[in-house]
């Protein structure tokens, strides 16, 4: 069952979280974070290719903007007075067209919005986004990420490639703060990991040697 409680009660220590995580009342806003953004490199080819970055398919308790975490029995609950700046899905969508952007010259990421004709379609899965009390209620988390990737020829609609990409990071301390440092360097490293493996495929996929 998915809840919301009081962080307090989330971690079992309320000490260990003192300044950072605060159980704050219902109408006090809460603290908004974001994920930082790689810079753009500026080098893009003129035969880049043109990929369609979609919006990840989410489960719904991780469709929101709250910050997850996750206790050692699989329970799912979320930071009090916390949120991410966007709902996740979005949140996720942005930083693989940035990392395509900042990382692979050979790619030019769009969004279905901008209207463009793309040749190849990146739908992506959350399967997991969250911080994992791993070693305990009062130990530093690890922040998970993974992703089932699928990368889709716009002409016929052939499946080109699929597969699971993901990366992970633990908090220095079990703080907010910290945790959401955590979850920064993790999806840095799994969205970029998601832009390199679609350049490879794309590549691949171009490869005059390679069976069509």
């Amino acid at each position: 069952m998915i809840r919301k409680i009081t962080t307090a009660l989330i971690l079992g220590s309320a000490v260990a979280l003192t300044g950072c995580i605060s159980v704050l009342p219902e109408n006090v806003p809460a603290t908004v974070y974001r994920l930082s953004t790689p810079e753009p490199s500026g080098m893009v080819r003129q035969e880049a290719v043109i990929v369609n970055v979609q919006r990840p398919l989410t489960p719904r308790a991780l469709s929101g903007s709250e910050i997850a975490l996750s206790q050692n029995r699989g329970e799912l609950v979320f930071a009090d007075g916390a949120e991410w700046i966007t709902p996740v899905p979005r949140l996720i969508q942005d930083l693989i067209v940035e990392s395509m952007d900042a990382f692979e010259p050979s790619l030019i990421a769009s969004r279905p919005e901008d209207g463009v004709r793309a040749e190849f379609e990146l739908a992506t899965e959350v399967r997991t986004f969250e911080a994992n009390y791993l070693s305990g209620p009062e130990a530093a988390p690890t922040v998970i990420v993974r992703l089932r990737a699928r990368l889709i020829r716009s002409s016929d609609r052939r499946l080109v490639a699929v597969d699971a990409v993901g990366a992970q990071a633990r908090a220095s301390t079990n703080t907010l703060g910290d945790i959401v440092a955590a979850y920064d360097a993790a999806a840095q490293e799994a969205m970029a990991n998601v832009a390199q493996w679609t350049a490879e495929q794309v590549a691949e996929f171009d490869d005059p040697e390679h069976d069509h």
